[in-house]
């Protein structure tokens, strides 16, 4: 794809630390979520590793049965986001005794705050700051993996259209889980589009380090990893078939690398998850145990999708019409200090693209992400493995997403947002590049393009 020769190399950088900028500004006004201070409650581990210096009470011990809901959750949710939150409670000197503000959601707001159940507002904003970091980091990070894997116009505005994103700003700036996960997504992303283009061992080892990363961040990148970790065990190997040249020894060389990075992959979620280190197996077990018991509980729920009918409309709504939600449950819009946080969010204009949430603008970006997918496919101007880890990555994401999704609750299809972005990018750019192709050519052939 060309771009324009006026553009220099520094703006890349200049581009990237607005958007950085822009996304650590509004964390410290984004309306606060009740897993919030569950989140910051779950920091309580790392007082335990780092400050009391006793793995004990983190790692999982079969003989042991009184951990109750800690052990739900340290089991049942990604361990990065948590980790930062307590080394914040710890660096600013805080006792145990501070980090129990798990919200209770079967009380109302009001009596969650009566109960000190809302973590210190300082705390609180610097537990967001570090969420916020994470997410102008995948910012960074995605920029240069559609760079590499498409081409630069559409790093610049699949890139905005990310970090502009009003539910990505959202999650992605509360002390929750978003801002790594979607991070960790990225990182493998990237490290996935390296491999592709320069298959050495560092390359495998850093898709193995990325991946394990990722799925500690949160588990749900389980599913993403293995289809980036798909397309890049089987690009390569269609590329040395087709070339016949030095075919075998390639290719072992290949399944070696793979097999390498799959292994680091796992070390990697083992490290990052101490809580696993004494049983794996079994805390492997229950981990699952507890995410079925999960899912179950929110299929049976009265916001459940009823009808793949609903799972359409939600998906629809979340993921093309751009629906922002700020909370699930219904009774939040009762809280008066919820709505006034919302007002002076928006009122900022640090609350990201705020026009989408129609059926037309939905059925829009639809269109373009359909016309993008397909000229995607048939592109020959990008290389076959870069659109096999594209396409298998958004495809596979997708169709998961869809199936799988119990409740219309937006943060599930945030990984689907950056697929979405890309698609509307590089749809747009297509357009542009065949408008500025037929302009160039009625100006007498003269072409700023390289």
């Amino acid at each position: 794809m060309p771009i324009p020769k006026r553009i220099p190399p520094w703006a890349d950088a200049l581009w990237l630390a607005l958007l950085a900028a822009y996304i650590v500004a509004g964390a410290a006004i984004v309306p606060f979520h009740g897993d919030e201070s569950t989140l910051m409650f779950m920091g309580r581990d790392f007082h335990y590793l780092f400050v009391d210096g006793d793995l004990s009470k983190v790692i999982y011990d079969r003989n042991r049965t009184e951990e109750g809901p800690e052990l739900t959750l340290r089991l049942l949710n990604g361990t990065v986001s948590k980790m930062a939150y307590g080394w914040v409670m710890a660096s600013n000197d805080r006792a145990l005794r501070d980090y129990d503000t798990r919200w209770d959601w079967g009380a109302d707001y009001e009596t969650n705050r009566a109960r000190n159940k809302i973590p210190d507002i300082g705390l609180l904003s610097q537990a967001r700051l570090t969420s916020a970091v994470q997410l102008a980091a995948a910012a960074v990070v995605f920029f240069y993996f559609v760079q590499t894997a498409l081409n630069r116009p559409t790093a610049y505005l699949a890139s905005a259209l990310f970090a502009l994103h009003p539910n990505v700003l959202i999650n992605g700036r509360r002390a929750v889980m978003e801002g790594s996960h979607l991070l960790g997504l990225m990182l493998a992303l990237l490290a996935g589009v390296w491999l592709l283009r320069e298959r050495k061992w560092r390359q495998y080892l850093l898709l193995g380090v990325c991946m394990g990363f990722a799925v500690a961040a949160k588990h749900p990148n389980a599913l993403a990893s293995g289809l980036i970790f798909l397309a890049c065990f089987i690009a390569p190997l269609c590329q040395l078939i087709s070339r016949r040249v030095q075919k075998w020894r390639s290719a072992a060389a290949h399944l070696l690398g793979m097999l390498a990075s799959g292994i680091l992959a796992i070390l990697v979620f083992f490290f990052l998850n101490p809580g696993w280190w004494r049983y794996p197996v079994e805390a492997a077990q229950l981990a699952y145990t507890y995410r079925t018991y999960l899912i179950r509980r929110q299929m049976a729920s009265d916001d459940a999708y009823g009808s793949i009918a609903e799972s359409l409309r939600g998906f629809f709504e979340y993921v093309f019409a751009a629906e922002h939600q700020y909370f699930a449950a219904a009774s939040w819009a009762d809280f008066e200090v919820i709505t006034a946080q919302i007002e002076r969010y928006e009122s900022s204009g640090l609350a990201g693209i705020l026009f989408g949430g129609t059926v037309i603008f939905g059925i829009v970006c639809l269109a373009l992400a359909m016309f993008g997918a397909v000229n995607l496919a048939r592109d020959s101007a990008i290389e076959a493995k870069n659109r096999l880890l594209l396409l298998l990555w958004m495809i596979g994401l997708t169709l998961v997403t869809l199936l799988l999704t119990p409740l219309p609750w937006a943060r599930y299809y945030l990984p689907l947002a950056p697929a979405l972005a890309i698609l509307l990018s590089y749809a747009l750019i297509v357009v542009a590049s065949a408008v500025w192709k037929r302009y160039s050519r009625r100006a007498n052939g003269i072409d700023v393009l390289d």
